[in-house]
């Protein structure tokens, strides 16, 4: 499964960035897709692209109804993306050394802006298997592949 990984300057003094993870929908099932309330190429002109929650949702929690415990279970599931997306985040970017994805990040090195897609396992639906053992999950173990160095 193909993703992107970004490192967008948000902020001047001190520098600040937003690290996100994103899946092309390509790469997922129509299915999935068109379960999928969010269409956008979050501005990276990359076609359309799905946030790591969407994909590694259970097809049962995006199919279900609004309410209560599917905002419950919406919860564990941001986690658990947070997680995996620090996890292939810092594959590529060392500074970005949290364990979870952070909306914003103070960099002193002012690093410039950056897009690069890698590859891992496929992810669609893996929710339930990652959040069983979240500590013992590692880029690697996700078959996170690099590129060349960017």
């Amino acid at each position: 499964m193909r993703i992107l990984l970004t490192r967008t300057r948000i902020g001047t003094e001190p520098p600040s960035y937003a690290y996100r993870v994103y899946v092309p929908f390509t790469e997922i099932s129509l299915e999935r897709q068109a379960l999928i309330s969010m269409h956008s190429d979050y501005g990276m002109g990359a076609d359309l692209l799905a946030g790591l929650p969407d994909v590694i949702a259970p097809m049962s929690h995006l199919e279900s109804a609004p309410g209560l415990d599917k905002y419950n279970l919406g919860k564990l599931i941001d986690g658990v993306a947070d997680r995996v997306g620090a996890l292939l985040l810092a594959g590529v970017f060392p500074e970005m050394a949290e364990r979870g994805v952070p909306f914003r990040l103070t960099v002193p090195s002012a690093p410039p802006n950056a897009r690069l897609f890698r590859t891992t396992h496929n992810l669609s639906g893996r929710y339930e298997p990652i959040s069983r053992a979240p500590e013992s999950f590692t880029a690697e173990g996700l078959g996170f592949r690099g590129e060349a160095d960017r």
